[in-house]
């Protein structure tokens, strides 16, 4: 085994410094080198690393291995394929380390060649890391545009759903309305012609009746459309309330207690079986005043809609149309729940709706 190569020269750490200085400087320059030419970011250092290396050969174990892993980590960063960059890096080295051994011997370059190798297996697992973190990247941006993708379909098939019931309240209630008094008026003016003035007064009123109705009904309806705006199930209800008094001057008072995380499609059934119960009590009740007022227990939640009416006797047989309990019903079974009604003459009416507390959407 010869000796190491000893250097002695009192310029040497002057040229060293310079040497590392104007390398650094490059590396600072490598973002705006990039923009200007990108083969440039990589290769400046690299020229100025030879031109070190072969002046000053004693520094070629410092300016190798120290300056290696920070080629290495800009091309990575900074070209979308390094790959290429990183064969050309290892080469240009390699060619480096052979000047090295023939101009010091093999001592000093193995144990330069070690310190190399050492950082290279670093470089190489941080890089690992970074492709994983830049794979993991990429399936989390995929992943959101997916949920983008299927947030913008719910919504358009939401949207679409929700013209379909607008439409479908409107023909229930505006459309159906003014069809009913164009009939009316129609066979009024069929009176008028015939000379029946009196049929066709007669006729005219009720053509009145059935248009107030029909703006009623159609007031609660955009009613019930607002309140599907509103996150909380009071504040829906208070909008129903209002509309409530407003079209049948029934003045209603809301005491609500603790209310389960609803759906927003669950909110909307209560709400309408609210206004139903509501509207009973405005056409059959005679009364203006009505309480609403909730309760949560364990798992279940009851809203009761309370009226200080006339009330009716439970046992008789309702008339048709009144109190609409199978339509009350119908909705409380799509929130797996139940309606009840107490009621009995002179003490007034409550409606019940008993439900579960669990969130859940419903089918439209």
């Amino acid at each position: 085994m010869s000796p190491p190569v000893q250097y002695h020269h009192s310029l040497t750490p002057v040229f060293l410094l310079i040497g590392i200085a104007g390398f650094i400087l490059s590396i600072w320059l490598g973002p705006w080198l990039y923009q200007k030419r990108p083969w440039e970011m990589v290769c400046v250092p690299i020229v100025l690393l030879v031109i070190v290396v072969v002046v000053m050969p004693v520094s070629a174990p410092v300016m190798m291995v120290g300056t290696f892993p920070v080629l290495m980590i800009d091309s990575i960063i900074a070209y979308r394929r390094p790959q290429i960059m990183l064969t050309g890096l290892t080469l240009v080295y390699a060619i480096l380390w052979v000047i090295y051994l023939l101009t010091v011997g093999w001592w000093l370059a193995l144990v330069t060649l070690q310190s190399f190798v050492f950082v290279i297996l670093i470089v190489a697992y941080y890089w690992r890391l970074y492709q994983q973190q830049l794979s993991e990247r990429q399936r989390v941006e995929d992943l959101y545009s997916e949920l983008q993708l299927a947030y913008k379909q719910v919504e358009a098939s939401a949207i679409r759903s929700e013209r379909q019931r607008v439409a479908r309240e409107l023909h229930d209630t505006l459309t159906q309305g003014l069809a009913a008094v164009v009939m009316q008026l129609e066979a009024a003016n069929s009176f008028l012609d015939q000379g029946n003035t009196k049929r066709a007064k007669e006729i005219i009123n009720d053509s009145v009746t059935a248009s107030r109705k029909a703006l009623q009904e159609s007031r609660i309806t955009l009613t019930d459309l607002r309140s599907t705006t509103e996150e909380s199930l009071p504040a829906r209800l208070q909008l129903t309330t209002e509309a409530i008094q407003k079209n049948y001057h029934i003045h209603t008072t809301i005491k609500f207690g603790d209310i389960p995380d609803y759906a927003p499609s669950q909110l909307t059934e209560i709400t309408r079986i609210v206004t139903e119960a509501l509207t009973n009590v405005a056409k059959h009740a005679k009364t203006d005043q009505a309480l609403i007022s909730s309760q949560l227990k364990d798992d279940i939640f009851k809203l009761k809609v309370i009226d200080f009416g006339q009330g009716f006797n439970t046992k008789n047989k309702l008339k048709p149309g009144h109190y609409g309990l199978s339509g009350l019903q119908e909705r409380a079974t799509r929130l797996d729940g139940v309606v009840t009604v107490i009621s009995s003459l002179g003490e007034g009416t409550t409606v019940t709706l008993t439900m579960p507390t669990s969130r859940k959407e419903l089918d439209n």
